[in-house]
């Protein structure tokens, strides 16, 4: 396994200077470059947003030969890489964490859009750029949102939000659709990987169920919200609302918010299985997608989408399971995860599907205003 990742931390307006101090002198940097900080006042203190909260700029590239996951047999995952599109680090991420006191506002989703059009640097009569003011003002001149007290927030976008801010915050006069293309394509990666299979547990049988995966991406945003409720869990009675049905869930969950563009998908389906009886015609169908898009930039559900897909789900904890019941035995229960209230919204594009050596397309398939509503998981081991 080979991994190469940069990662760059700063604090946000640290309120006591003896705290960056303290960690200097941990990490054995010297006080002497530390001479001229000073604590800044109320006044300085409240022109800047997410005063308490952690700052981490990311740049990276991943590369993995292989991951494994064993079980009598296994399956594999090989030659893995992470890259930016053309190469070179995925960058110009920022991760912005803040744990809440239930009256601040916080940057979260298309907040940063609100923002940058109050700047001037995006035409606030957008369609999209409109709701996301609508959505996200605070009614004070912020944009963002209010979560609980003693919530963690984490907000990953862009650094730069796709904008040249060397010259202060002055936007070109008639550049705000140029802007804002520039916006949505600010954060770009490219994932790879050479082969997805199966494997016999004395290695005698190995199939690849797909080779030459890659996907190039750009990132919309992604929202963590922690929550802080207790460590207590409720029986669900309701139907229908997202939620696993006759468990207990826990009251404190995870919720997860991204909104991404898939640009080109590419996959080659193999199946190199050897020591079988079905015909080698069948179990080698060579399915090919080529360019595949994957986005919401048509239909019905695109306001205040950006023209990206929308992923959102919450995690929690989960007792109460039903099990099974063993030859008249009293019925056995137990815990494990939820994943639930998974909601998707897309649009897909398949210019190229293919089958065999011949590269050739059988036709073209378009999927609009896809939605995957209010559906739990519930995984527990056997």
């Amino acid at each position: 396994m080979n991994t190469w990742a940069k990662f760059t931390t700063s604090l946000q307006s640290v309120r006591r200077p003896t705290l960056v101090l303290f960690m200097a002198s941990a990490m054995g940097l010297p006080l002497s470059s530390f001479a001229e900080l000073r604590e800044l006042d109320s006044a300085s203190l409240s022109q800047i947003t997410g005063q308490a909260g952690l700052t981490i700029d990311i740049e990276t590239e991943l590369s993995i030969g292989e991951i494994e996951y064993v079980d009598e047999g296994s399956w594999y995952q090989r030659d893995i890489s992470l890259t930016g599109i053309g190469g070179g680090y995925v960058d110009n991420i920022r991760a912005r964490l803040d744990v809440t006191d239930g009256a601040e506002t916080l940057l979260a989703g298309f907040a940063d859009a609100a923002w940058l059009a109050s700047l001037g640097y995006l035409d606030s009569s957008e369609t999209d750029v409109a709701w996301a003011i609508s959505e996200y003002s605070d009614g004070s001149g912020g944009f963002g949102k209010q979560f609980d007290d003693g919530d963690l927030f984490i907000h990953v976008s862009a650094t730069d939000m796709g904008q040249d801010f060397s010259s202060g915050f002055t936007p070109t006069p008639g550049q705000e659709a140029a802007n804002l293309d520039s916006f949505k394509n600010a954060v770009d990666l490219h994932y790879q990987e050479g082969a997805f299979g199966l494997q016999s547990s004395d290695d005698s049988i190995e199939t690849d169920l797909s080779r030459n995966f890659s996907i190039q991406a750009y990132l919309g945003y992604l929202d963590i919200l922690i929550t802080n409720n207790g460590n207590g869990q409720t029986l669900v009675t309701e139907i229908n609302d997202g939620r696993p049905q006759g468990v207990m869930l826990g009251d404190s969950y995870i919720s997860l918010d991204l909104k991404f563009r898939v640009e080109d998908l590419d996959i080659d389906q193999t199946n190199n299985a050897t020591n079988t009886f079905i015909p080698r015609d069948v179990t080698t169908p060579g399915l090919t997608l080529r360019d595949m898009r994957i986005h919401n930039e048509r239909g019905g559900d695109t306001l205040g989408s950006f023209g990206f897909a929308s992923l959102e789900s919450k995690i929690a904890s989960v007792s109460n399971i039903l099990h099974g019941v063993n030859d008249g035995e009293a019925a056995r229960y137990v815990s494990g995860q939820a994943i639930y209230d998974i909601n998707v919204k897309m649009d897909w594009d398949l210019p190229h599907i293919s089958f065999g050596d011949h590269g050739v397309s059988i036709g073209e398939v378009y999927l609009t205003d896809f939605h995957i509503d209010d559906t739990s998981l519930v995984i527990s081991a056997h």
